[in-house]
């Protein structure tokens, strides 16, 4: 058997190194969101429960951050959830589907570890059909097996999408890890005496125990690869974009002095200095905040619960505030939805990524951002992957998936709103000036510059 390991961190085009067809979990023939208990999801229809439950008690709705997901008490021997039994039992859903050696399958997770109790995993994936190869993936806090062979090193006490593939006609697999490739080529990864015909989730036996968040369990009849991130066809020109502020002094639905206006309100100190001609100037004394917010009529109502955008601001940073405990933040954009929110920072020479609005802050780019007029376009694709990219200029600096139910919890579901501006009266700010503030609610679309202008030349 031939393996193949390679880090986690090329979240690239190697995704579809392998020629197989891609398709995006949220098109599968059987997702459980764990927006009810197994004890009554019966989503085949054949009129009995998906999955048997070992210890019913060991599960529970999430509530709080966890909310939307399963909380899975696997932290005594031979807890898990089960689906496979024979059609028209408890928990035939695997089998009803036709699953089989012949069709292949993809099966995807969603989970995070939250403690562990077990001497060799925690939480096991397995899938079988109507031979002796088997899946087998398991879980520790910071690694990812296959049967007893680590394939990868990831934080797993962090949610993470896991993905197994099976080709049609094939006895070897493929996972994925946040659509990365982790590893290809794995045979049977637990030995049985004779097929499970199971798809398993949890700490089967003694060895494997522990606790964990599944946000859901969804399968395919196929082995298919996940979509690339940010390798995305759909392209278009933010000129193009059907919301368009351009910061022109008659441009009445941005009135920018008054951060008011058809479209827009927020908050402009009076001691702030804010012109608008061609561009919207923002000088406020330090500890001053001055940011507008897109009214709900353009931006959550448009927007929709889970629906994919494209934001793109055209932004020079002219100053920051001396702050250097808090980094090199001078201006804020906040863009969301009802399940995602991506907050970044442009700083003098950063670009800060705020996952989640953990309060922790990933640097992404280390470019000039006071030498010239910089583009920053934000992209979320909604329900295809809860993923943002983001691009500076031309280049993509960052692309990641999104669990923004920390956000919603803390916030009370209210993260639907664009924003940008200096937030904070002690962590963010500085000047700045920009030329324009663009978006598109039909979609996550891709960078693309302007056309080419035409030249004739007469000879």
């Amino acid at each position: 058997m031939k393996t193949s390991i390679l880090p986690l961190a090329f979240l690239s085009a190697i995704s579809a190194a392998s020629g197989i067809t891609a398709l995006d979990s949220s098109q599968f023939d059987y997702k459980y969101e764990m927006d009810a208990l197994p004890t009554t999801q019966n989503l085949d229809g054949d009129g009995a429960y998906d999955f048997t439950v070992s210890e019913p008690t060991k599960v529970s709705l999430g509530t709080g951050v966890n909310i939307a997901s399963l909380a899975l008490d696997a932290s005594s021997a031979n807890t898990f959830l089960m689906s496979g039994a024979a059609a028209g039992t408890a928990g035939g859903a695997w089998q009803n589907s036709g699953i089989s050696a012949a069709t292949g399958y993809t099966v995807e997770t969603r989970l995070k570890i939250t403690s562990v109790s077990g001497t060799a995993g925690a939480i096991v994936v397995n899938a079988s059909v109507d031979d002796t190869v088997n899946a087998w993936l398991k879980f520790w806090s910071g690694s990812v097996w296959w049967g007893e062979t680590q394939i990868g090193s990831v934080d797993a006490t962090a949610y993470h999408t896991y993905r197994i593939v099976r080709e049609a006609g094939s006895s070897t697999h493929s996972v994925y890890v946040d659509g990365a490739l982790v590893a290809s080529g794995l045979g049977s990864g637990f030995s049985y005496s004779s097929p499970l015909k199971r798809l398993l989730v949890g700490s089967p036996g003694s060895t494997y125990r522990g606790k964990a968040q599944i946000a859901f369990i969804r399968f395919h009849k196929g082995g298919y690869a996940p979509p690339v991130p940010g390798d995305k066809s759909a392209k278009k020109w933010s000129g193009e974009f059907p919301l368009q502020y351009e910061m022109t002094a008659n441009d009445m639905r941005f009135d920018g002095p008054a951060a008011g206006g058809t479209d827009w309100s927020g908050s402009v100190d009076s001691s702030a200095s804010v012109t608008q001609n061609g561009k919207l100037s923002v000088v406020p004394p330090q500890g001053k905040m001055v940011y507008w917010r897109a009214n709900d009529s353009v931006w959550s109502a448009l927007i929709g619960s889970d629906k994919p955008y494209t934001v793109e601001f055209a932004v020079q940073i002219k100053s920051k505030w001396n702050l250097s405990s808090v980094g090199d933040r001078v201006m804020q954009i906040w863009c969301g939805n009802r399940r995602a929110a991506g907050v970044f920072y442009i700083g003098t020479g950063s670009v800060t990524w705020e996952p989640n609005g953990a309060a922790t802050y990933t640097t992404l780019d280390t470019g000039d951002n006071t030498d010239k007029t910089h583009t920053f376009r934000i992209s979320y694709d909604g329900t295809t992957r809860h993923g943002y990219t983001l691009w500076r200029d031309d280049k993509v600096i960052g692309s990641y998936l999104v669990d923004s139910k920390v956000y919603n919890s803390a916030l009370n579901n209210n993260v639907n709103f664009l924003r940008f501006g200096v937030t904070s009266t002690s962590s963010v700010g500085g000047s700045f000036d920009v030329d324009y503030v663009r978006w598109a609610t039909d979609g996550a679309w891709d960078w693309k510059g302007p056309p080419e202008a035409f030249v004739m030349t007469i000879r």
